[in-house]
């Protein structure tokens, strides 16, 4: 016959034993839908539904931007940055990005500190500091784009 003593520690022992499986599920589920949302945004930016015209007002407005000197400031960690980024679709690739955080991918801190970048993601379009996410027609507006006939941004890329 079991003590007392022995039955406490049993059903401490189960009690562990179950804490470790929630926590290694708990991860794997969130593992798991880091994994899908990443994936996610994969599909949206190579999304073959676009519309022509949007893809063509996204590339355009992307180039105009580098074209004329602006830069987006953000930090690879930042989720705002991200949703500002997805509103350029595939166009991505063109943005003028400049990585703040030190241990993002190219970064120059030190450039984001001498513009005095407080917050992410900061757009600085013709001498101007414009923080927060930005619709690509307030960006086309700001950096006064002017897109060609028959292009389009989606109705869907607003912040």
């Amino acid at each position: 016959m079991k003590s007392c003593q022995q039955n406490q520690r049993d059903r401490q022992n189960v009690i562990t034993v179950l804490l470790e499986a929630v926590r290694f599920w708990g991860i794997a589920i969130a593992l798991s839908l880091v994994l899908c949302l990443s994936a996610c945004d994969d599909l949206k930016a190579a999304n073959p539904l676009t519309p022509p015209e949007t893809i063509a007002f996204e590339q355009g407005l992307a180039e105009h931007l580098q074209r004329t000197g602006a830069k987006m400031y953000g930090a690879y960690w930042c989720p705002h940055c991200a949703d500002q980024k997805a509103l350029f679709g595939a166009a991505v690739k063109n943005l003028p990005y400049v990585e703040c955080d030190p241990k993002g991918e190219n970064p120059q801190p030190d450039l984001c500190q001498a513009k005095q970048i407080e917050g992410y993601p900061t757009w600085e379009i013709a001498g101007r500091l414009y923080p927060g996410t930005r619709s690509l027609l307030e960006l086309a507006t700001l950096s006064s784009y002017e897109a060609p006939s028959g292009s389009s941004p989606s109705p869907e890329a607003t912040p």
